[in-house]
């Protein structure tokens, strides 16, 4: 993030971060991309080719490690645990051929404990350096949403690579990269100013496999990579059943539709003269999202509406601009337009940060179709309504809520016979997303359609530890930040008590294995016919 402070401005800014940083490093409210324990119905033969080639390996892998494990570890204490690393640490200290200089031990101590943590069960968590830590609390520019990289999104599949969910129209990847591909390398790649990438002093000239990284590392990649070759592995007819290109790609804006909604995390179509996604010809391509999406099918009376991630950034200004603050900006158009009927798609979406989603849950949800238990069950004393609910086993069971107060007559006035809200899911619709669905369900206020969601029920957060080291922060300055660890805390659920990690949600029949926007459109006129 682009900020000009003078000294004492500085000082004040650093001291309101501290202050912000520590309150929200309590807060059980980020909630990331992360793989299901099992696969929901994502019908890719190279994905299944990947995942059984590393399975073997895995199986044969673990086979041995466990007949290890059953000699040893049951006579292993937790005492002998601390002591066997600290003489780990003491063996490179005092016996390797050479000194090890600083940067390395702390790329090594990162990459040990997320290993640690991740064999130990939780393979959603990280260990966090200062620098990794500081970066995680103030992401350095406004570059792009997220997941949302070279107009393409994705989900990272650990140890094989990234399952591209979605391209936008307009972007380097229309025309280039398609829905469904796995990208499992990056070669060439460079930065802005042309020079070859490197994170935490490792030349990634060479290129990268993305399989060997984790979630937060390709993403932190990613957001210094201006130009890279990506390669991708796609299915097709051949008898092999896939194909294998290389694809070159330089980042480039999204030229801007309407720069009074120039959003970073929802687009929307409210007609042809009031959206903010492309309705004219593409320069390069010949096609708009408009018409890559059918747009022009909407129903009347109805709005559509996207939204990438539940997320924020800092602006130049230093405000922070959330998905939730947009979504409320575009469902006030919504209103003074007179609509009353939204498509809501969720495709693609791999989550976010459940204050976001809460707040963009309850402009969308009402107890008006609740039984009178079910009421009971999912208000508080206030009258808000349970978005959802965390439960937190460890350190002692707690049980976190989370209550919003219900705008939803604001926009489609008293519930009708049908729901007025239909989202659209697919496998890739994960965590928050997932969350968002169960939740307009359980409420009854939204049809879904589509595929069934990824199927993740659990949430993470972090904790600092009380280590500190040098960091460089965002003005520059070499400055003192805790090491933290990222971790799984708690399962969350629907407000009518549902779980669905591993299974997802799937949409009723004759909704169901909706994959394209012809057939959405037909689904949807039909619905509201």
């Amino acid at each position: 993030m682009a900020k000009d402070f003078f000294d004492d401005e500085y000082e004040k800014q650093q001291q309101q971060n501290e202050s912000q940083r520590q309150a929200e490093a309590q807060q059980y409210n980020t909630w990331y991309n992360a793989p299901a324990p099992e696969s929901t119905k994502r019908n890719n033969k190279p994905l299944y080719i990947v995942l059984l080639c590393l399975a073997l390996v895995a199986c044969i892998g673990f086979g041995w490690l466990l007949c290890a494990i059953t000699q040893s570890v049951t006579h292993t204490t937790d005492q002998d645990a601390d002591n066997i690393l600290s003489s780990v640490v003491q063996y490179m200290q005092e016996n390797y051929y050479r000194d090890i200089p600083e940067d390395e031990w702390i790329t090594a101590i990162e990459a040990s404990g997320t290993a640690l943590m991740q064999y130990a069960g939780d393979r959603f968590c990280q260990l966090m350096s200062p620098q990794t830590y500081y970066d995680f609390c103030y992401p350095a520019a406004k570059v792009t949403s997220g997941n949302d990289v070279f107009g393409m999104s994705y989900l990272v599949e650990e140890g094989i690579g990234l399952y591209v969910s979605s391209i936008t129209a307009d972007t380097p990847a229309f025309g280039q990269i398609q829905e469904g591909d796995i990208i499992l390398k990056l070669s060439d790649m460079k930065t802005k100013s042309g020079e070859a990438v490197s994170v935490d002093g490792v030349d990634l000239s060479n290129g990268m496999v993305l399989g060997e990284y984790s979630t937060n590392a390709i993403t932190q990649i990613l957001q210094s990579t201006y130009s890279a070759t990506f390669h991708v592995l796609r299915a097709d007819d051949s008898p092999s059943g896939y194909t294998t290109l290389s694809v070159p790609l330089r980042r480039a804006a999204v030229p801007v539709i309407n720069s009074e909604y120039n959003f970073e995390f929802v687009e929307f179509y409210f007609g042809k003269n009031v959206t903010n996604v492309s309705t004219s010809a593409n320069r390069s391509q010949g096609a708009t999202t408009e018409q890559i999406r059918c747009l022009d099918q909407l129903p009347a009376g109805a709005g559509y509406v996207r939204i990438k991630e539940f997320m924020d950034y800092v602006d130049a200004s230093g405000k922070t601009v959330s998905a939730s603050e947009e979504f409320h900006q575009v469902m006030t158009l919504f209103k003074q337009l007179g609509l009353k009927r939204l498509v809501l798609d969720l495709r693609g979406n791999p989550g976010g940060n459940v204050q976001y989603v809460s707040e963009i849950a309850a402009m969308l949800v009402t107890d008006a179709r609740l039984t009178a238990e079910q009421k009971a069950s999912v208000t508080d004393s206030k009258g808000q309504l349970l978005i959802t609910y965390l439960d937190m086993p460890k350190p002692a069971h707690v049980r976190q809520n989370e209550y919003h107060a219900s705008s939803y007559s604001d926009y489609f006035g008293e519930v009708g016979d049908k729901c007025d809200i239909v989202v659209w899911t697919n496998e890739s619709s994960a965590s928050a997303s997932e969350l968002l669905t169960g939740c307009l369900r359980d409420y009854g206020t939204a049809m879904q359609m589509g595929t069934t969601t990824y199927g993740k029920g659990i949430a993470q957060t972090w904790q600092e530890l009380p280590f500190e080291g040098d960091v460089t922060d965002i003005f520059g300055n070499t400055i003192q930040y805790p090491w933290a660890v990222y971790y799984t805390c708690a399962s969350y659920f629907s407000p009518l008590g549902n779980n669905i990690h591993g299974s997802g949600y799937t949409p009723p029949e004759p909704y169901d294995d909706l994959t394209t926007y012809e057939q959405l459109w037909t689904a949807v006129n039909s619905y509201w016919d």
